[in-house]
């Protein structure tokens, strides 16, 4: 027995449904089915309580207003729905330097240090106020080097107290764990029925995909913390940066502890700054981490990153053979969906090319080439890592220790050194290079010219879709598929 769906008011046949040649004008209305609202609802509601959600701002200054903070929260949101890649890319940074600052602390003794006390660091969470001194924000590496010089106590506060000072709803998170899941659900049936989808729905699913890799990486932040704690030190900024030697004598750019760990790469100080155009705080030492840090990630994590954007950007290669309003759309929709894929994939191999001319890794094969001639300063930190910890920076005590003692000795010298191989190289890299920035805004421009492209498609098919797309899934009709 055939069923009948309404549609634009009129009755359709579900066989004429199965027609992938026929299409419907218009606005559809849904009463007893999927309609233009019902497709749009749920996208729009999925792609919201994600982004929403998942977005974790840092600590505001303490004069931001109400309205100022929710502007900046909204605008995350915009670049979280246009650009997720790029809030991803933030939120793994922020993991990665979380995870590093984790091994530090218990390597050196505190266990009680996680991953929450180094997001609430990183975020802004802490303010030093030295005595007779401007006080300023500093991040989880620099409060180590407080610790170690005995400048500040361990901080008391913790991971429970941190986490009731953020305004993570769980209610919200649920509701859009159900809404992104019924998205997903829907796509899968769709797909198992060989029914039609929107490309709004295509889209939808994809920003919850990239999304869902940023609140993994998010999701010991707190969220909307409006305020930090304030240490206080007997010591004064000018004392610590005496006892520090040379290596803060160099003026510092955003807070006077730049000599220990300077400050991520931002968009609005590095890149804007390229261009004589800074659009970040001016306001120095910095009272407030800004959102557009990108800290520095290692190999894998950068692998890992690589390989999620990708997948994001070649989601939207599966409507490749879908039906569009116009022969013109579909070829447009096509090149778009390559050209976002392709920017992605070139984006990394340049950047990774520059990264390595930065941190000097290409010195010694423009030696051994004989394009450059040997210095002390060619040799890679990262190179240096690799050798063994265990020589002159072993202790006597560890060398006098005997089975499990010796061997855990070991293996914390061996984790510090390496963190302090891979941070001295992040902090010895080469300004951005004047290459690497002109092929990253024209690897940009296209990205951002294909991906505006596919935001105005979206909206603009619905007014000519295939008959299936307002199809509802009957599930009985999936199971027997599983």
């Amino acid at each position: 027995m055939l069923n009948n769906t309404t549609i634009g008011g009129s009755t359709v046949n579900n066989a004429t449904l199965g027609n992938l040649h026929a299409s419907v004008i218009g606005w559809v209305s849904g009463p007893k089915g999927r309609g233009s609202v019902d497709i749009m609802w749920g996208s729009f509601l999925a792609i919201f309580l994600c982004t929403w959600t998942a977005v974790c701002l840092n600590i505001p200054h303490p004069k931001d207003s109400k309205f100022k903070i929710l502007r900046r929260k909204t605008k995350w949101m915009i670049w979280a729905i246009i650009g997720p890649e790029l809030v991803l890319s933030v939120a793994i940074g922020q993991y990665a330097s979380a995870r590093r600052s984790v091994k530090r602390f218990r390597k050196l003794g505190y266990p009680q240090w996680t991953l929450r006390h180094a997001f609430f660091a990183d975020m802004g969470g802490i303010i030093l106020k030295p005595k007779d001194s401007t006080p300023f924000v500093v991040n989880a590496r620099q409060l180590v080097y407080l610790i170690e010089k005995n400048y500040l106590e361990f901080p008391t506060i913790t991971a429970e107290e941190i986490w009731n000072m953020s305004k993570a709803d769980t209610l919200s998170k649920l509701l859009t764990l159900l809404q992104a899941s019924w998205l997903v659900l829907q796509l899968v049936g769709r797909a198992i029925l060989r029914l039609a989808t929107s490309t709004l729905e295509l889209s939808a699913a994809a920003i919850v995909f990239c999304t869902f890799g940023t609140f993994v990486c998010w999701l010991q932040k707190p969220s909307d913390v409006t305020q930090g704690i304030v240490l206080e030190s007997e010591a004064t900024t000018e004392q610590i940066l005496r006892d520090a030697g040379e290596k803060a004598a160099a003026p510092y750019k955003h807070t006077p502890l730049d000599f220990v760990a300077k400050e991520s790469f931002t968009v609005g100080y590095d890149v804007m700054g390229f261009f004589n155009l800074r659009c970040d705080d001016r306001e120095r030492p910095l009272q407030r981490f800004s959102n557009d840090r990108f800290p520095d990630i290692s190999t894998i994590e950068k692998f890992a990153l690589f390989c999620w954007t990708t997948a994001y950007a070649a989601f939207h290669l599966i409507a490749w053979h879908w039906m569009f309003p116009t022969t013109l759309e579909s070829l447009l929709w096509r090149i778009a969906s390559l050209i976002i894929t392709g920017t992605t994939v070139s984006f990394w191999v340049f950047e990774t090319i520059a990264a390595r001319q930065r941190f000097g890794r290409w010195d010694k094969y423009l030696i051994w080439l004989r394009l450059k001639k040997p210095c002390a300063s060619d040799f890679s930190v990262d190179e240096e890592a690799q050798e063994d910890p265990r020589g002159d920076d072993v202790a006597p005590s560890a060398l006098a220790s005997s089975g499990k003692d010796k061997v855990k000795a070991v293996a914390r010298l061996d984790t510090i050194h390496r963190l302090d191989a891979f941070e001295e190289e992040q902090k010895n890299a080469k300004p951005m290079l004047a290459w690497e920035v002109a092929i990253i805004f024209f690897v940009t421009i296209f990205y951002a010219t294909a991906r505006a492209y596919m935001i105005l498609e979206v909206f603009i098919s619905m007014r000519k879709m295939p008959l299936g797309v307002y199809q509802t899934v009957e599930w009985i009709q999936v199971l027997p598929h599983w």
